[in-house]
């Protein structure tokens, strides 16, 4: 009797103890499946839920490797996907702007991040699809009815086609600077979307003469682009006077946000079923 009274005082004591741990207990996962045994079907009684409603999640809480099951929690707990977004490093942006779906879409298909497209689209126009400049660039991405021709599409003010004519032109300027690679090969696509591909060939000139390398970005194009507002330089260049100091401070401005933009969203962003997503 003695034996019999002390295992129960023991139990109980145990079972105090655990649930009075549990107040400071952590919520770790859903409860594991349950055995065949546990799936039989419980007899209908006075306290079954009979109205239709899904049963209550099963979860357990963990205490230095000691679990309490916990049926019919009423406590919001949260997924373990969101788990994981809340220990990510940084806050996770769902969105940029409204057209986030159509700047996936068209970025994928021709092969660029995102983030890129989106990134650019803000430099330009702040994603605000009716910006318009006064050298005729329209829409989301600022498209020139020039820039629009040379890809064969009208241009459009229509975040759709703007954004499609925009991230065709890249495209095509991506080819065009083929010969460079890598950041440096971005580099100069930026700037010639933004000036123009004519005043980054004279970059390019001018880094051949003063021997730099003509497919580098930081020790070619960008310390010979300022060469070009110069008179006594720019007179002789095909393309004539450009803006140079003002596309390089462009070029840093969209790189520091495509930074920004890739460390607060996936690389592979889910918009839906029919969207795609473009590469990492």
């Amino acid at each position: 009797m003695l034996g019999s009274t002390s295992l129960s005082s023991l139990a109980v004591r145990f079972v105090v103890v655990m649930f009075s741990v549990a107040a400071i207990a952590t919520l770790v996962r859903p409860y594991p499946e349950t055995s065949a045994a546990e799936k039989q079907p419980e007899p209908i009684s006075a306290a079954t839920d009979v109205s239709g409603a899904a049963p209550k999640a099963i979860w357990r809480l963990g205490v230095d490797g000691w679990f309490i099951r916990v049926d019919n929690a009423e406590i919001a707990i949260p997924t373990f996907a969101e788990q994981v977004r809340m220990h990510r490093r940084g806050p996770r942006k769902e969105s940029f702007s409204p057209f986030d779906d159509l700047i996936v879409r068209h970025a994928s298909a021709q092969g660029f991040d995102w983030r890129l497209v989106a990134a650019v689209i803000f430099e330009e126009s702040k994603f605000d699809p009716d910006s318009e400049s006064d050298r005729g660039a329209v829409g989301l991405m600022q498209v020139r009815p020039i820039a629009a021709e040379a890809v064969g599409e009208a241009s459009s003010k229509d975040p759709d086609d703007n954004i499609r004519t925009g991230v065709l032109y890249l495209h095509q300027l991506d080819k065009m600077f083929a010969d460079a690679a890598g950041d440096d090969r971005l580099c100069l696509v930026l700037a010639a979307y933004n000036i123009g591909p004519g005043h980054i060939h004279d970059a390019q000139q001018l880094a051949r003469r003063f021997g730099l390398d003509p497919n580098r970005w930081e020790d070619g194009i960008a310390r010979v682009l300022p060469l070009l507002e110069q008179p006594a330089i720019n007179k002789d260049l095909p393309n004539g006077f450009a803006q140079g100091r003002a596309t390089i401070g462009y070029v840093n401005r969209i790189l520091d946000r495509y930074d920004r933009y890739q460390a607060e969203a996936p690389s592979l962003y889910e918009v839906g079923a029919d969207s795609g997503a473009a590469p990492g």
